[in-house]
């Protein structure tokens, strides 16, 4: 179930890429406080929809759930804003390499954190040289744009920051993965309307409501609806796996996106430093894969020879599968 949850994760957060695209750059609907409090709102009515016919069952949002899971949901709320805005300004393959540099704040989150160990040398070697290909990369890239740059990069640590906080703050102990996206979408929805309000981009963006296309609409519809998918699948990963295994999917389906990405959407020239460092980046990114997979293969084999799980944590994991 673990290895579902991680391709569930990979194949949702590869396709979003495409959609999110589509809707702020096609449809110039370049409005992302409003698609994340649509996307909210929307996860909010469908699980409590399904709560109230009994197919699902939901904490309560009182004061300690909501102060629990508040500075993951603020880190979200802002992981989201800027992943979004970077996207607008990138083209999607350049957005991807960039994204792949993940692991690199994953690894100092983890030790400074969390209190776990520096990984093998392996993976840090993996880590700079896919890191190393997305600077030569961006020197490549003619459309560059700091701004997206800038706001990638700090997608990318707030990402770090707040799947780190998840996994530190136990959650997954106390509350389902239902429960934790019910809890976490309630948590973002004032601070969302508020900011929407305060920069007049809920107003703004009201003439695209109002005057689209039937394409426009469904574009629209389909990245409220499967951006609450993408979140659903997001904690699932984490909360069955670990922060560093979604970072690894995340590396993963980044592979494949840019190489899609490179035939879609335009705004690519294939220069020759954005073809090394891509190059480079992408190597780096099954070497750091690899190597995360041996390491938790080995990591297993002395597990099973110390120690097994009791009979109460056999029955939480299968509570939670």
């Amino acid at each position: 179930m673990s290895a579902a949850a991680a391709l569930f994760y990979g194949v949702c957060s590869g396709s979003m890429s495409f959609f999110n695209k589509l809707l702020m750059n096609t449809y110039e609907f370049n409005y992302p406080v409003v698609i994340m409090l649509c996307q909210m709102s929307f996860t909010v009515a469908i699980l409590k929809f399904l709560h109230v016919l009994g197919r699902l069952e939901l904490p309560g949002y009182g004061r300690e759930n909501a102060r629990r899971c508040l500075l993951p949901s603020l880190f979200y709320i802002l992981n989201s804003t800027f992943a979004l805005s970077a996207l607008s300004g990138m083209n999607i393959p350049m957005y991807n390499v960039l994204k792949r540099t993940s692991p690199l704040f994953f690894i100092f989150l983890a030790v400074f954190l969390l209190k776990k160990g520096w990984p093998s040398k392996s993976v840090i070697g993996a880590v700079l040289l896919t890191t190393g290909g997305c600077v030569i990369a961006g020197f490549g890239d003619l459309s560059f744009e700091p701004r997206a740059y800038l706001c990638g990069i700090s997608s990318i640590f707030l990402q770090g920051i707040y799947l780190t906080m998840v996994e530190r703050l136990k959650l997954k102990d106390d509350m389902s993965t239902n429960g934790i996206l019910f809890v976490n979408s309630l948590n973002c929805i004032p601070f969302l309307l508020i900011y929407s309000l305060c920069t007049s981009e809920l107003r703004d963006c009201a003439g695209h409501l109002v005057g689209g296309s039937l394409e426009f609409y469904a574009t629209f519809a389909f990245v409220v609806s499967a951006g609450s998918v993408l979140n659903y699948s997001m904690f699932l990963c984490t909360t069955m796996n670990s922060a560093l295994t979604t970072s690894i999917v995340g590396v993963m389906k980044g592979v494949v996106t840019t190489i899609i990405g490179i035939f879609t959407f335009g705004g690519v020239t294939l220069t020759t430093f954005f073809v090394l460092g891509t190059s480079l980046n992408i190597t780096g990114a099954l070497w750091y894969t690899y190597a995360r997979y041996v390491e938790k293969v080995d990591g297993s084999t002395h597990s099973q020879k110390g120690s097994v799980l009791s009979k109460s944590e056999k029955k939480s994991i299968e509570n939670q599968v």
